[in-house]
């Protein structure tokens, strides 16, 4: 069996249209393989529940969570990076679940359900205020969830 330190690992380059799934799964191998999953899975720089403002911060943890994010960036396409530079290894995978992680089911159905039972309101003459909300409700669903592929 080969040795950790000599073991490499391969991950596709994500530039937002391939499987995010697998692609965080072989991301989540390499930051295992680092000793740096915990700063993705968790904010380190948060303060305790008795000291919400005082971060937890100190040199070793900056090292670890830089080692996160800059392996984390290194699977992502430049283009993709840019909006990251500056942030920690957990913002970075929070956004990216925000953004390309499976939505929540119950907020979608319940989302679903608002839209479906949207009605003008007939006060509304000129019918601005029920573009406005309409508009609305259809930004908070993700349809690109209902991909042919999915179904």
């Amino acid at each position: 069996m080969a040795n950790d330190a000599e073991m490499t690992l391969e991950v596709e380059i994500f530039d937002g249209s391939g499987n995010f799934a697998n692609w965080s799964e072989q991301v989540i191998l390499a930051l295992r393989q680092k000793g740096v999953l915990d700063y993705v899975e968790s904010d380190m720089h948060t303060g305790t529940a008795e000291e919400p403002d005082k971060k937890k911060f100190n040199p070793a943890d900056s090292k670890a969570d830089g080692l996160a994010v800059a392996i984390i960036l290194h699977c992502m396409s430049k283009s993709h990076q840019k909006r990251f530079i500056r942030s920690t290894a957990f913002e970075v995978w929070m956004e990216l679940q925000k953004l390309y992680g499976v939505p929540n089911t119950e907020d979608l159905v319940s989302n679903l359900l608002e839209l479906f039972s949207f009605r003008m309101d007939p006060n509304d003459k000129e019918g601005r205020a029920s573009a406005v909300q309409y508009s609305n409700l259809m930004n908070k669903i993700d349809f690109s969830t209902f991909s042919s592929s999915a179904m």
